[in-house]
């Protein structure tokens, strides 16, 4: 039973050649350049990790990082390509680390998402004390830019440019970049952290959905089944109920402050029942038998187009238990999404 397994992974191991690492680094930099499917750039650095090693892909990475900066500078392609890659490149160390250690995939997504929101916020934190630029100004500066360029790209446009409702509407809305980049600046630290549970979750969900590529490195005493099973601690409804409180009550007195205190902290909890509410989510799909493809068409179109509601299904959750009345045999890990 043993002699099969060592000549299997013997056998992967000489086909996990380094021209493949290094498709794995080109996957994960097409992906940075693909907008919202950036979201996905970590997962092939995470199965580098993995088959690989910590050494080998922190030494690609780092040459990835580097030419992408020296070619941005030198040839004029937007920086951002660099800056996404390297952040995803955070979120493949955090994730890879959590399979490599064992960790539970729950505490694990807890540990990395405080890690990441820890970083992050602390770099802006620095970056507002020791530039000369505040992150507001900035933030101002390049909303103004945008909105500048979104005039320019639309000026010849007459649906937009005509007295519609639609069309005061938009341009009601470019014409004030300044109250714009003041709302973001508000909920800045729900954004930041929602981003980064979110993406993290993403992406150990794929790499769990997956595990038939790396198992044989690694074996994983967990499963896709510990992620999808997550529930929010019941403590959280009395930051949801005060969160609640803050954005009704400043209709009602309250100071404007508790709006902005009270929407991040909505969007912060919100992020978490929404992992909940996915969880039932894909109970009900188990429970009407959906899978393969179709089930992956599902899901990301729900996550796209109904994360509220998701977050509303986590949410209620908490009391009904939907998750007991949805019960299927069935098992679906080996689905890939």
């Amino acid at each position: 039973m043993t002699t099969p397994e060592v000549q299997h992974s013997k056998i992967f191991d000489q086909r996990a050649s380094f021209g493949k690492l290094v498709f794995l680094a080109v996957i994960s930099i097409a992906l940075c350049s693909f907008g919202p499917l950036s979201v996905f750039a970590p997962v092939p650095l995470i199965l580098a990790f993995l088959l690989y090693g910590r050494l080998t892909t922190l030494f690609i990475g780092g040459v990835c990082t580097s030419a992408l900066w020296f070619i941005s500078v030198k040839f004029a392609i937007p920086m951002m390509i660099a800056g996404m890659y390297l952040t995803a490149f955070l979120y493949a160390i955090l994730i890879a680390e959590i399979i490599l250690r064992n960790i539970n995939p729950v505490k694990g997504l807890i540990y990395a998402g405080m890690v990441l929101v820890t970083l992050v916020g602390g770099s802006l934190v620095a970056y507002n004390q020791l530039s000369k630029v505040s992150v507001k100004t900035e933030l101002k500066t390049s909303v103004t830019k945008l909105m500048q360029m979104v005039k320019e790209q639309n000026k010849d446009n007459a649906v937009l440019n005509s007295n519609g409702e639609e069309a005061r509407a938009f341009q009601d809305f470019i014409s004030k970049p300044e109250e714009l980049a003041n709302e973001i600046f508000g909920v800045l630290p729900a954004v930041i952290f929602v981003f980064a549970f979110f993406g993290l979750w993403i992406c150990l969900y794929m790499t769990l959905r997956n595990v038939s590529v790396w198992r044989f490195k690694h074996p994983y005493p967990f499963s896709l089944k510990d992620l999808i099973n997550f529930r929010a601690p019941e403590f959280f409804v009395w930051p949801l109920i005060l969160s609640l409180v803050c954005v009704v009550g400043a209709e009602y007195g309250l100071p404007k402050v508790a709006v902005i205190i009270g929407t991040n902290l909505l969007y912060c909890l919100g992020v978490f029942y929404l992992f909940q509410g996915f969880g039932v989510y894909n109970a009900f799909l188990k429970y009407l038998k959906i899978g393969g493809f179709l089930k992956t068409m599902f899901v990301v179109f729900t996550l796209v187009m109904a994360y509220k509601f998701l977050a509303l299904l986590g949410m209620f959750d908490l009391w009904f238990d939907f998750r007991k009345f949805l019960t299927n045999k069935k098992k679906d890990e080996g689905d890939i999404l």
